[in-house]
């Protein structure tokens, strides 16, 4: 089973990726179309139905994304496989100090906003690893 794993080229990645962002999205637009309180009020499974379905999809299209980008960068050369890592311990330690300096934020002067924590540290996470992936490729070119 791992070695049909390790074979399998995880096609179509971008394709589901954005399909992916574009599902997580949708239950907002369509509740925005049908009515929040239509939706609640009338009939409440439905309205799980909406936000259910197209986070399963999505979910399942950031897994496989995530799988293939895992096995794509094992594959490559060792070169490859340091710049990802080089920026995966950047991203790491932004993502940590990050964490602990908005929870102080947070804690004392907005403590609405630990509410969207995950969120914030999700941006600045991917954020980190783009421009860390940026830096450490001119440090070996």
């Amino acid at each position: 089973m791992k070695d049909q794993i390790k074979k399998f080229s995880f096609p179509y990645k971008p394709g589901i990726l954005i399909f992916s962002a574009v599902m997580i999205f949708s239950p907002m637009i369509i509740l925005n179309i049908i009515g929040f309180k239509n939706v609640t009020e009338i009939n409440p499974i439905l309205g799980r139905l909406i936000f259910l379905i197209p986070s399963l999809f999505a979910a399942t299209g950031f897994i496989y994304c995530t799988l293939g980008y895992h096995f794509q960068i094992l594959k490559g050369d060792e070169l490859k496989l340091r710049i990802h890592l080089e920026a995966l311990n950047i991203a790491f330690t932004t993502t940590l100090v990050f964490l602990f300096t908005l929870i102080f934020v947070f804690l004392n002067f907005y403590p609405t906003m630990l509410n969207y924590l995950i969120i914030i540290l999700a941006v600045v996470a991917i954020v980190a690893y783009v421009i860390g992936i940026k830096f450490v490729k001119e440090k070996y070119q």
